[in-house]
Parts: structure tokens; C-alpha cells; sequence
């Protein structure tokens, strides 16, 4: 029923409104979730970024796709957190592009990722962090970057040697802090030996184009070195024989670093060598990551040990 006003006296007039009935029977439809669609990687040469703190070191972990980058920054930092009583923590500062969805997703589980038990699935096109390890009265250490192995050395396209770097990273190579430079390396890399050749040609050039001879260190990191025979027992290893066949394996990688001046250490190299393990990975089973047991203390406190000296010297 319905009621409405007719005239100036707003007396009111009641008119019916008859009742429409339908007989329409409705079809139940089917509703078909769409997969998740994957998210447009951002642009790295879009990315811009700020080193807050300019005097801090910077620890680079250069390394190609798979190399274990993420497995070492893990590693370290649990040790560093459980044994040191350091702070490890994302710098939420540092991206100062808008809408850089990959680093913000990192950023947020980067704690779960320190946790985990299982091996972390391989990173993406912009899966990178920068890290301030603080001791324990706040006091700023160092900074960690983990960036993107297809930026370090890009696992497919010619002349790679040479590929450009993203300007974000660029930018971090030629800033003014001290910098400590880790190349990782590994026993029996699975790729044919152009591949490797290439990738010690990846390192010449960065090294001929953003080393500052005058402060920068750098380190060689044998990693995954519990697959060799050169580990003797846990945590110890024959480190004169593992260096041998990682020059062996990486042809030419040393020669970079030879003293071409005044040595007044009588060191053969400018650079450091660090046989290194991130743990035990358990088999993957379908749809299953393996499990991860993280390696023994001895080898993130050599590494840390070794960072701290070349940040000192």
C-alpha cells in the first residue's frame, strides 16, 4: 500500500498498489575463483634509493641467480642476533620510490624469513634489502645489501660481463661509505664453463668500474663448502685446499685481486678468502620445501670476523 499527498490541504489520499508476483525461477551460477595473476615487476631502473647513514660501511653480497645470497644474509643474521645480541633490522627508509611493492613485501616478512626451517624459495627480478645490524647498545655497524642475482649477473643475454647495473645499485656502488665487497662462489657451480668464465669477467668489471682501491675491501665466499672433502670436521676446514680449487674452478678470479703495488703485508691479494655454509637442505618433496638446519656457528663467525677486519683496515 501506498500512500501519497494530493492538493493543498496535504489531505492524505490512499490509493492500493497491487501486489506483482513473478514466477521466475533462478539458476544457481557458478562462481570460479581466478588464480592469483602475478604482479608486474617494478621497473629497477625506476627505483630510487637513500643511504640514510653515509658513514657506515656497506656490505655488498654480489652473486649470481641462485648463488645463495639470501641463505648467507639468513645465516649471518641469526648468528649475529642469537650469539652477538644484535639488531638486525630492514632500513623501511631506504626505497624512496612510491609503490616498490617488492621491497615492501620483503620488508615484511624479512623476520620469518630469519626463522625459517625450510630453504626459502629462489628470489625475483627486484627481490632486494638493505640491512642495519646495530650491536647492542644501537650503535650502527654496518649496512647489508642482498640484491637481485639477475642484476649481479644475469642469467641469460650476451655480453654480460658488461650488462649496466639498475641506477639504485650504481648509485650504492659509487656513494661515498666504505664498502666490503662479497663475491660469492660455490664447488662445482652447475653451468657450463663460459658461464663461469663470463662471471669472473662480472667481477673484473665491477671491480675495474666502482672499487675504490684507496677503501673498499672485498672477500671471496666459498660458499657451500660442507659439499667438499676439504671440511675436516664440523666447522673446520682445510682453507689452503679449498682456496686452491676455488681458483681452479674460477680461473683468472684471484689474478683481480693480485698486489699490483706497495704490499707491505706480503699478502698475495687484496682480497680475502672464506669458506662459507649456510646449513643442511633436505630433500624437496612435490609441493614441499626442503627442510633447513642451519650450519655450525664456526662459519658466520668467520665471516663476520673477516667483515669486521676489512671494515677496520
Amino acid at each position: 500500500m501506498a500512500t501519497k499527498f494530493d492538493g493543498l490541504d496535504n489531505e492524505p489520499i490512499i490509493t492500493e498498489t497491487p501486489e506483482v508476483t513473478t514466477d521466475v525461477t533462478v539458476e544457481p551460477t557458478e562462481v570460479t575463483e581466478q588464480p592469483d595473476q602475478p604482479r608486474t615487476p617494478t621497473d629497477p631502473n625506476k627505483i630510487t634509493v637513500k643511504v640514510s647513514d653515509t658513514k657506515a660501511p656497506i656490505i655488498l653480497l654480489f652473486g649470481a641467480p641462485s648463488s645463495g645470497k639470501t641463505m648467507t644474509l639468513v645465516r649471518l643474521a641469526r648468528y649475529l642476533r642469537a650469539k652477538k645480541g644484535y639488531s638486525v633490522s630492514v632500513d623501511q627508509r631506504f626505497v624512496t620510490t612510491k609503490d616498490v611493492w617488492e621491497y615492501a613485501e620483503n620488508s615484511a616478512k624479512f623476520n620469518q624469513m630469519l626463522g625459517t626451517t625450510t630453504a626459502l624459495s629462489g628470489t625475483g627480478r627486484n627481490d632486494f634489502l638493505f640491512v642495519r645490524v646495530c650491536d647492542s647498545k644501537g650503535k650502527l655497524i654496518c649496512q647489508i645489501l642482498e640484491g637481485a642475482g639477475e642484476d649481479y649477473f644475469p642469467s641469460k643475454g650476451t655480453d654480460r660481463a658488461q650488462n649496466p647495473f639498475p641506477s639504485y645499485m650504481t648509485g650504492i656502488f659509487n656513494g661515498n661509505n666504505k664498502k666490503v665487497w662479497i663475491f660469492l662462489t660455490e664447488p662445482n657451480w652447475d653451468v657450463n664453463q663460459a658461464d663461469r668464465e663470463e662471471y669472473v669477467q662480472r667481477i673484473a668489471y665491477c671491480k675495474g668500474q666502482f672499487f675504490n682501491l684507496k677503501k673498499d675491501k672485498s672477500i671471496i665466499l666459498y660458499n657451500k663448502v660442507d659439499k667438499t672433502p676439504f671440511v675436516t670436521g664440523a666447522g673446520q676446514v682445510h682453507v689452503q685446499n679449498a682456496m686452491n680449487e676455488c681458483n681452479n674452478e674460477y680461473d683468472g678470479l684471484f689474478r683481480i685481486f693480485e698486489y699490483t703495488g706497495v704490499n707491505p703485508f706480503h699478502d698475495k691479494y687484496i682480497c680475502k678468502f672464506v669458506p662459507f655454509s649456510t646449513g643442511v637442505y633436505g630433500r624437496a618433496t612435490q609441493g614441499e620445501l626442503g627442510h633447513y638446519d642451519i650450519s655450525h656457528d664456526a662459519y658466520p663467525a668467520k665471516l663476520w670476523e673477516t667483515i669486521i677486519d676489512c671494515i677496520r683496515g
